[in-house]
């Protein structure tokens, strides 16, 4: 209909009111029923009702929400499986469309895919919250018969995050199925097969692709009218122009891949219309005929195929370069359906957005063409572009030129991480010159840089500088250099990094460039400067012992849930079915840290769609606080909404409730929050230090005067301080709370059911006993979960309780990481004397403890426990402050305490090391407790596997050979005192049916395997094989008044506590099996229940029982290599024992062990909170810009042993916790990187014998303490 104004002879494409794509082999129609801007992932979830894929970000930053989409190119016709983000993707775009998520690839049912079934196997799984997104992603790498090698397998996860097990056993899972796989691994997915269900359909193992229902049509692309959203769909540029003149002045979008909603979040909602493009031929076709074009919206994906292909055309090489590039930019998911001109047109709205596509673009001087109409064409330069005005007008590809002899080109990205990070700073560098003899640059260059301030694109002074000059010169080089350093003026902003940094990178980068002109000419030295950080496939060895006369205890076993959560079918809070009538909750936030809320303007929300209520403090019927004193870890109050007084910015105002979860965010937004007697916040123990204000407890004082300690050889001073994390649960805060005819049901992803119960009857008035609370598992947790949750769960439940219906809360990202605390900041200050051996004789220091806002759940007992770790401590005097700053009130965070404990003491040793010249680890030798310590044993033992000497002695080697790239090795040992407390209940129940045993316990199951261990325990002293064991969901009815799942006591708690029920329970049983002589299980329980014998016992575990306090010893030595003229690094190698006496279950403790320390590297190395000190609110509340680790940055080489015949009598069936130990030695990581910024430093003419470094250790941070300087800049 459309193209008829054009008189085009064209067939009209047929148009429809709705989209129709098939879902999971299911054809659907979505219509005017659905809203505008309704994502794919919220029809999976909240029409179709498939809970298996999951949300957490919703920028396509996680990869939880990752399904596969079959779509058929609109050029080649050929179909393709694509892993896409259903988070960005909107559920109109997928006409056409084959979706399968994951419960459409294998079940419990039919069978398990093998890509589900070897992620369980491998224990790839502990929380499962982004398990299904993992399967998808590696789903979509080989359907279709795609056969992806093992490099290509562990490059395709960019864009999957996991904080639970630091992702190595996730990448040899999926390398298994890769066609270059070892034989052994293969054998390993053979064996795998042969253990799991077989599909029924089809008498294989299931593949995922069961035929369609009968009653499916093939869905032929076509135009789309969807007028309640205004969204259309062409699939011709007649059709496209058409709409575009129908629209008149309305604003509109040409959408593709919608991805720019990843960066700039509601970007879409500008537009008053939205035509979806990708499937106009004419926009997707790549020609290679007279030159090279790419259309417009073709992905880069598809660019990434294209450009290796053509760049075995003469003239464009360079294309490969191009390639490479694009391989870092975003990850695999979005640059499937993420297109080149969406990216410049992002650019064009947002001028200081840091594309890479326009980077690499410009510097191939590729231009675009852009249609007024079908048929007239105008070429414009990238430059040009960013103002062109693109009404009424259409991009129809981008022309890129063939270069002729002598050019140079290359491209160069610099990030926090290694995969999924936009870019500090990228540039782009494209030279000709009239011979490689001379090198005399005969051509204007283009130096291309983004990153630096929003006008600035090209360092025009250099280019016209360079003209006609030798550019290897030594004079030429350092007035380039100096030219550039004029023109680059980096703008501040608060969430990017410094302003010198990246003038400093941007410099350093086209050293760079010019060193790999002509290594010839280059010093030896510096060669390896022009290279890049080259990182290998990664490896992974585990070295343990196990005992098969005891299993399945100790029997090395992937967790119970493991398949169900690689299926999806595992139920996680936010996947519990909607009730009808349910409303959805979005908090309302404070945007100042002080003062006082002046009024609350609610009218605006009230009055939007949807919306039902809004409560706030006036509405709590009973206590107004969420920290009860009467439970341990709270020493004061804290407000479930803010009452008046502002404590910090992200505090909770109030809760708006309305009938969808879209409805309930909008309408916070609209609330109005208006402040008086706002001031300056204090953020950090700094600013406490040097203000007035009386905001320090102090919790230990001194026990020895200066004037008291002994004479010493080296008299040492220092601080160490240590900055913040953020727990990343993949699992946001969620609660669902019921009225029930006795009180309310809740379900809360909580740590600590006793604590929700409590907060909840406290602050709606009721008794406990009407307070019944639920937890199947959470989706992470790491202390974040620990008290925060009750806050979480009293406006939940005030809610169902005012209106009498049921209410769900799903914190978003943003919101959890605003309104949470986070892991608390140190400061160290200490004053040490040491002998010439560097023993310590005296050590006295201050530690300044960042609590936020509030005292509570301080890991103070924790932090004076762990300083002295290994080391004699006679001489140790700490002095601890507890300080309050206005942020919200921190949280125990993996490892609380211990980590810094540890890491203060070892930062010391360091220091010592570098004074006296002696070898850091002979120091710590030296000062370690010599009686009953294992460590020295262990540590020689370590060092002999690890090749620890040779290796050394090669780092030297590397370092005195090379100026631009330097390594770094450490070695860090520990002993962690573990604590024994708490209360856990078990209570184990016989079925005289057919002898299965049910159990549930007081701890929660959060990914650390606590369900598997006490089923092996339980099958191991019943004498049952582990299928007779089933673990069911922790309620406070049978774990009432159980304390709080932390600090790695959890699992041996209830593990224990089933173990004694157990035990009552054979003693029951053992009457009736000496008068049956040898029954089977099933008969003696069938006869107890004729007996009428009690088949249900119970037992609490407590301090004082059979369980004590014991040691847990490891050590750890770690590789490093930086790039010192980026900043860039890589963990090369770790190699780590820890003593687990007797492994309850050592699959699972050795995912502990890895997946602690790598969120310890995220700690040390990337994880950077940056607030505004302004208002005081955290800035970076995304995964756009907070970064963990992925899956590349983790050790390249990742050696897990544990201590051999190591029996704890002191533990749970000889065995010893393992959650927290590995997070105390990551900090191994940052000595080494130390130890090869020090080599750097004396290169740079640095005498000093210590310095500090800022934490954590970022690119940035690294690049800044190399003392690197552009006069150091030569070839020489």
């Amino acid at each position: 209909m459309w193209n008829a104004i054009f008189g085009s002879s064209e067939e009209p494409s047929p148009t429809a009111l709705e989209v129709t794509f098939t879902l999971n082999g299911k054809q659907v129609t979505v219509g005017n029923e659905v809203v505008e801007g309704t994502s794919l992932n919220s029809y999976i979830r909240d029409v179709a009702k498939l809970k298996g894929t999951k949300f957490m970000c919703t920028e396509g930053g996680c990869g939880a929400c990752v399904v596969a989409a079959t779509i058929e190119h609109p050029v080649t016709k050929q179909k393709q499986t694509l892993s896409v983000n259903s988070c960005l993707v909107p559920v109109f775009a997928c006409h056409g469309w084959d979706i399968r998520t994951v419960e459409g690839i294998g079940n419990k049912r039919d069978g398990y895919h093998p890509v589900q079934a070897n992620l369980a196997q491998f224990n790839g799984t502990q929380c499962g919250f982004c398990s299904p997104g993992m399967v998808m992603n590696m789903y979509s790498l080989v359907a279709d018969g795609k056969t992806p090698t093992m490099a290509e397998v562990e490059n395709a996860f960019g864009g999957n995050l996991c904080r639970c097990t630091g992702y190595r056993s996730i990448l040899d899972a999926f390398k298994a199925l890769a066609k270059d796989a070892t034989p052994m691994m293969k054998k390993q997915c053979a064996d795998i097969e042969d253990m799991y269900k077989i599909c029924s359909k089809t008498g294989l193992a299931c593949s995922g692709s069961c035929k369609k229902d009968s009653n499916f049509e093939e869905i032929v692309p076509k135009s789309v009218k969807i007028p309640a959203a205004n969204w259309y769909k062409v699939t011709t540029l007649n059709d496209l122009f058409s709409v575009i003149t129908s629209l008149g002045a309305t604003v509109y979008q040409l959408s593709a891949g919608n991805t720019a909603e990843g960066v700039y979040r509601h970007y879409n909602r500008q537009f008053d219309a939205r035509i979806d493009v990708k499937d106009v031929p004419d926009l997707r076709t790549i020609n290679t005929s007279g030159g090279f074009t790419v259309g417009a919206n073709v992905t880069l994906t598809e660019a990434i195929a294209a450009f290796k292909t053509q760049a075995a055309t003469t003239g464009y090489s360079y294309l490969t370069e191009l390639a490479n590039h694009l391989d870092v930019v975003a990850n695999t998911s979005v640059r499937n359906i993420g297109t080149l001109v969406g990216n410049l047109v992002l650019k064009k709205d947002h001028n200081e957005f840091p594309s890479d596509v326009f980077v690499i673009l410009e510097a191939a001087g590729a231009t675009l063409n852009i249609l007024s109409n079908p048929t007239t064409t105008t070429n414009v330069t990238l430059t040009n572009f960013l103002t062109y005005n693109l009404a009424g007008k259409v991009v129809l590809n981008i022309a890129f030129p063939a270069f002729a002899t002598n050019h140079r080109f290359r491209t160069l990205k610099i990030t926090p991480r290694k995969q999924n990070a936009h870019a500090y700073v990228s540039a782009g560098f494209r030279i000709r010159v009239a011979d490689t003899i001379n090198w005399n640059v005969n051509e204007q260059p283009r130096i291309v840089f983004a990153g630096i301030n929003p006008q600035f694109n090209r360092a025009t002074n250099t280019e016209n500088y360079l003209m006609g000059k030798n550019l290897l010169d030594a004079a030429t080089i350092q007035g380039a250099l100096n030219t550039l350093a004029a023109e680059l003026v980096p703008d501040s902003q608060p969430l990017d990094a410094s302003p010198q940094y990246r003038k400093q990178v941007a410099q350093g980068v086209f050293y760079k460039f010019l060193l790999g002109l002509d290594p010839n000419r280059v010093s030896a030295s510096k060669r390896s400067g022009a290279e890049n950080l080259i990182r290998p496939l990664s490896s992974g060895k585990q070295d343990f012992e196990t005992n098969p006369g005891v299993y399945p205890l100790n029997e090395p076993i992937p967790k119970l849930e493991a398949a169900a959560q690689t299926a999806g079918e595992a139920e996680y809070i936010n996947d519990i079915p909607e009730r009808p009538g349910e409303l959805h909750g979005a908090f309302v936030l404070t945007t100042q840290a002080t003062g006082v809320i002046a009024s609350i303007d609610d009218s605006a929300a009230l009055a939007t769609a949807g919306v039902v209520a809004f409560f706030k403090a006036a509405d709590i019927p009973g206590k107004n606080s969420f920290t009860p004193q009467t439970l341990p870890l709270f020493v004061e109050d804290e407000e479930v909404f803010c009452s008046g007084p502002i404590k910090y910015a992200g505090q909770v105002v109030g809760l708006v409730v309305a009938t969808s979860r879209m409805a309930a965010t909008l309408g916070a937004g609209l609330v109005q929050v208006s402040y008086a007697k706002t001031e300056k916040p204090i953020l950090s123990v700094r600013e406490v230090m040097k203000s007035s204000a009386d905001r320090t407890f102090v919790a230990k004082k001194e026990t020895q005067k200066k004037a008291e300690q002994p004479k010493a050889a080296y008299t040492i001073t220092g601080s160490f301080e240590i900055a913040s994390q953020y727990h990343m649960h993949m699992e946001t805060h969620t609660c669902i709370a019921v009225p029930t005819e006795d009180g309310l049901q809740v379900f809360s992803a909580s740590q600590w059911i006793d604590h929700i119960q409590q907060v909840i009857s406290e602050v709606l008035g009721i008794t406990q006993s009407t307070v019944n609370v639920t937890v199947r598992r959470l989706g992470g947790g790491y202390g974040g979960k620990i008290s925060r949750p009750a806050q979480v769960a009293a406006a939940c439940a005030l809610a169902a309780d005012k209106l009498g219906k049921p209410v769900r809360i799903v914190m978003s990202l943003r919101t959890n990481m605003e309104a949470m605390g986070k892991r608390f900041p140190y400061i160290h200050n200490y004053d040490v004397g040491v002998d010439v051996n560097g023993k310590i004789e005296y050590l006295n220091s201050t530690c300044l403890q960042d609590n936020g806002f509030s005292f509570n759940e301080a890991p103070l007992l924790e932090l004076q426990a762990f300083y002295p770790n290994c080391y004699q401590a006679d001489a140790f005097n700490m002095n601890v402050q507890l300080v309050k700053t206005d942020k919200a009130s921190n949280t125990p965070c993996r490892g609380p305490g211990t980590t810094e404990g540890v890491a203060f003491i070892e930062e010391i040793m360091e220091h010592i090391a570098r004074v006296t010249k002696l070898d850091p680890l002979q120091v710590r030798l030296n000062n370690m407790v010599q009686l009953d310590n294992p460590l020295f044993n262990m540590i020689n033992d370590l060092k002999l596997s690890a090749d620890y000497d040779n290796r050394k002695a090669n780092v030297n080697a590397f370092n005195a050979a090379n100026r631009w790239k330097k390594r770094g090795m450490a070695i860090v040992p520990t002993q962690y005192r573990f604590p024994v407390g708490g209360n856990y209940s078990a209570i184990v129940s016989i079925h005289h049916g057919d002898g299965s045993v049910s159990i549930a316990h007081g701890g929660i199951e959060m990914g650390q395997g606590m369900n598997t261990k006490v089923a092996q325990v339980a099958a191991h002293i019943l004498g049952l094989p582990l299928n007779k064991i089933s673990i069911k969901p922790s309620e406070s009815l049978t774990s009432a008044n159980s304390m709080v799942t932390g600090g790695s006591i959890g699992s041996e708690a209830v593990s224990y506590a089933a173990m004694k029920s157990c035990q009552i329970l054979l003693a029951r049983l053992e009457p009736i099996r000496q008068s049956m002589g040898n029954p089977t299980w099933e008969a003696l329980v069938q006869q107890a229940y004729v007996q009428n014998v009690d088949m249900m016992a119970t037992f609490m575990f407590a301090p004082g029982q059979e369980i004590s306090p014991y040691n847990i010893w490891g050590t750890a030595i770690a590789e490093v290599e930086v790039d010192i003229l980026t900043g860039e690094r890589q963990v090369l190698r770790v190699d780590l024992v820890e003593d687990v006496g007797q492994s309850l279950s050592p699959l699972i403790d050795v995912g502990q062990i890895e997946g602690a320390f790598v969120m310890g590297m995220g700690y040390w190395l990337t994880e950077e909170l940056k607030y505004d000190s302004g208002s005081g609110r955290l800035l970076n509340t995304r995964t756009w810009n907070y970064k963990v680790p992925g899956a590349k940055d983790i050790p390249a080489d990742f050696r897990i042993n544990f201590r051999k015949n190591a029996s704890n009598p002191l533990g749970l069936l000889n065995s010893k916790a393992t959650g927290e130990p590995a997070l105390n030695m990551s900090i191994v990581c940052f000595f080494a990187l130390r130890n090869a910024l020090d080599s750097a430093r004396k290169d740079a003419g640095d005498v000093a014998d210590y310095y500090d470094i800022k934490l954590p250790a970022t690119v940035e941070t690294i690049a800044m303490t190399s003392l690197t300087d552009t006069s150091q800049f030569t070839f020489a």
